[in-house]
């Protein structure tokens, strides 16, 4: 009987082992393969992306410093050539006052070119329309014929560079050339430039392979760094990573008699098709690709089956990609799940209670396992297992820590790496931003010379006793301007508008205010319409725009007004810009002529209207430009126009000037709202 019942409870025992090993088997068997493989593909995929995430740093390091570095070329190409442009002007200047004849100046313009020198032996050259080179420093290229003349594309040289200047005024082109000492031809960029009064154009021109250079030494210096990275970076036993373009080069391998070598043909034993082809649709597609393979131990015997992940890298047209056998990803699991069999064996000759204990002191180190990997993966990649033990799980848990302080410190290394990028790109920021701000200060320095011609209130005259002025450049200095001058008991009052904005209207405004200050010494002082037809004339011929078949046709338009306070009489005349007036709850429009002054078009022989107009005691007298009635704004983002300005002078009139500003200017910015000024604006007003 009692041996019955120790056979039963014998029995009983081994069933209870046998159903607790099988389960322990069925869990912790399955548990630990997915286990192992998930962390191997994570190991693969994260070392895949840092290396995508420290190629793509790194291109954008590269084309910041080429865009930076091209434009610097551009610059300096412009900026020597505008001296040169100023020397030819000069000669021209001297010979248009008769201090020297035209072909003496010609020859001195030449020469002088011939001598200036910059950089590296760089220099000025000057072509006529013909394409032939009438200066240049090679003696055998003085005077050539370059019409037919092409580079090493068969593109033409210098006749592009001419089309440029004629059609656009200046501009920028480039052509390939052998360079002295140098096997390849080279890209030189030329920048050209019109000078139309005689028919010239000018330029000079710098190679660029500097850069080109320099793109490819940072190219393959980073090609350097990734070498040296993905030859520490390890995926299971035997994984490795490696990089591939578009021709199916190989450029990065473990392996260095692969680089270089082309493996478009190289078949998937598997599929018979090309492999290449696979690997690029896995990097389409963002799947992993399987494929045959032969071990290095075993070249040639293509039976084993292998799994790559790709990444495609459009700017350098790279596929990157992370590859290792299917074995070694269970290689881990295999070895402890044989582990694990010989001891649910060696438990079956244990009590239950002892089979227990080895249950759980198997699955809960497997469970911590589980719970450090899920957290890592969550973004606590200090966390580590800390187990220790003398077993199989201890040596697991160990390879598992070790393996998360290589990942780390990769990590950690890709992260320096970022940030030393990330300061260069700052410093090069910087330095764009101080070239930003030199240009504002340049220009804040010019709206200061403008604010200088500008009546100030020291020139007020006497017989004026309340006014405003509203004058608001587009721009920060503009092609707007006022004007007053005073002679005896009358003055002259002006607003003209010119061509342009910014530094070109500007430059306009120079020349506007000084042929006004001369007009008013040689004409009679009480006749606007002489003075207007005087003004069309000079500035023409300044601008050189009497010549038949200018390239320029700049010009300006004008209000102006002569006004005796001691009679209260108004004598008016305008160039597309009118009078207002205001009496009493009237606002009368006297409106000037439909002809602007100044352009190729502009009639010379016009005779402007004079508008004569006694004044009331309680007139108002405003001059304008379109700036404001152009400005758009609203709902339907329609123009201010005259007609809004018009009520406004009329709802105001009896209010003081000062009044009457805060009411224009705020009506006008309620109008604006957030539309863009459109125009340079300029409103002045006064009373007697």
């Amino acid at each position: 009987m009692s041996k019955k019942l120790w056979f039963k409870g014998f029995l009983l025992i081994l069933a209870v082992i046998s159903v607790c090993s099988l389960a322990f088997s069925l869990i912790t068997i399955p548990l630990t393969r997915q286990i192992t493989y998930r962390m191997s593909e994570q190991s693969a995929t994260a070392a895949l992306d840092r290396v995508t995430d420290l190629v793509t740093t790194t291109h954008q390091e590269i084309e910041s410093y080429r865009h930076t570095a091209q434009e610097a070329k551009k610059r300096e190409l412009k900026d020597i050539t505008d001296i040169g442009g100023c020397f030819i002007q000069l000669q021209y200047d001297a010979a248009k006052r008769g201090e020297i004849s035209e072909a003496v100046a010609q020859q001195r313009a030449i020469e002088g070119m011939r001598m200036l020198r910059y950089g590296k032996d760089d220099y000025l050259w000057i072509s006529d329309f013909s394409s032939k080179l009438i200066s240049h420093p090679d003696p055998k290229l003085f005077g050539a014929d370059f019409s037919n003349i092409r580079d090493v594309n068969g593109n033409l040289i210098v006749p592009p560079m001419v089309a440029v200047a004629r059609e656009q005024g200046q501009g920028y082109t480039s052509y390939w050339w052998h360079r002295l000492e140098h096997n390849e031809p080279s890209e030189k960029l030329t920048f050209s430039k019109l000078f139309e009064p005689w028919q010239w154009v000018y330029g000079s021109g710098v190679y660029t392979d500097d850069i080109t250079d320099e793109v490819n030494l940072r190219r393959d210096a980073l090609i350097g760094r990734l070498r040296t990275l993905m030859g520490r970076i390890t995926i299971a036993r035997t994984g490795y990573m490696y990089i591939f373009d578009d021709q199916m080069k190989m450029i990065i391998h473990p392996n260095p008699q692969m680089e270089g070598k082309n493996f478009a043909e190289v078949p998937n034993p598997r599929t018979g098709k090309p492999l290449v082809d696979e690997l690029i649709r896995a990097a389409e597609s963002g799947k992993p690709q399987t494929y045959l393979w032969d071990r290095p131990q075993e070249p040639g015997h293509y039976v084993y089956e292998k799994i790559s992940w790709m990444r495609y890298f459009p700017e350098f047209k790279w596929y990157i990609g992370s590859s290792v056998y299917t074995d070694d990803l269970f290689e881990q699991s295999r070895a402890l799940t044989t582990r694990l069999i010989l001891i649910a064996i060696a438990t079956f000759l244990f009590s239950l209670a002892l089979g227990t204990l080895v249950i759980r002191r198997f699955l809960r180190p497997i469970e911590h396992l589980s719970t450090v990997a899920h957290r890592v993966r969550q973004g606590e990649a200090k966390l580590r297992s800390n187990l220790v033990r003398n077993d199989e799980l201890g040596m697991l848990s160990k390879e598992f820590d070790h393996m998360l302080d290589n990942l780390d410190d990769m990590i950690e290394n890709l992260d320096i790496k970022v940030q030393e990028k990330t300061r260069e790109l700052s410093r090069q920021y910087e330095e764009l931003d101080f070239a930003n701000n030199e240009i504002k200060a340049s220009i804040q320095y010019a709206r200061r010379i403008q604010y200088a011609i500008l009546p100030g209130k020291d020139t007020l005259p006497n017989g004026i006793r309340d006014h405003f002025v509203i004058w608001k450049p587009k721009d920060i200095i503009g092609g707007d301007i006022f004007w007053l001058h005073k002679q005896g008991h009358r003055f002259i009052a002006a607003v003209i508008d010119c061509t342009g904005h910014g530094v070109p209207g500007a430059i306009m405004t120079m020349i506007a205010n000084m042929a006004l200050n001369r007009v008013v010494q040689d004409v009679s002082d009480d006749d606007p319409s002489a003075v207007l037809k005087e003004l069309n004339r000079l500035v023409r011929i300044s601008l050189g725009q009497h010549i038949p078949g200018s390239s320029t046709d700049d010009g300006l338009d004008v209000g102006l007004c002569v006004v005796n306070p001691k009679d209260r009489t108004l004598i008016f005349a305008g160039a597309r810009i009118g009078i207002l007036v205001t009496e009493g709850d009237m606002v009368k429009e006297i409106r000037g002529d439909r002809k602007s002054i100044g352009y190729r078009t502009s009639n010379p022989d016009h005779i402007f209207t004079n508008h004569r107009l006694a004044l009331e005691e309680d007139a108002a007298i405003y001059l304008t430009t379109d700036g404001i009635f152009d400005q758009a704004g609203g709902n339907r983002r329609l123009p201010f126009g005259k007609r809004r300005f018009v009520e406004i002078l009329a709802a105001h009139n009896k209010e003081t000037m000062s009044m009457q500003k805060e009411a224009i200017e705020q009506a006008l910015t309620t109008y604006q709202g957030s539309e863009e000024q459109r125009d340079d604006i300029t409103v002045v007003g006064f009373r007697l």
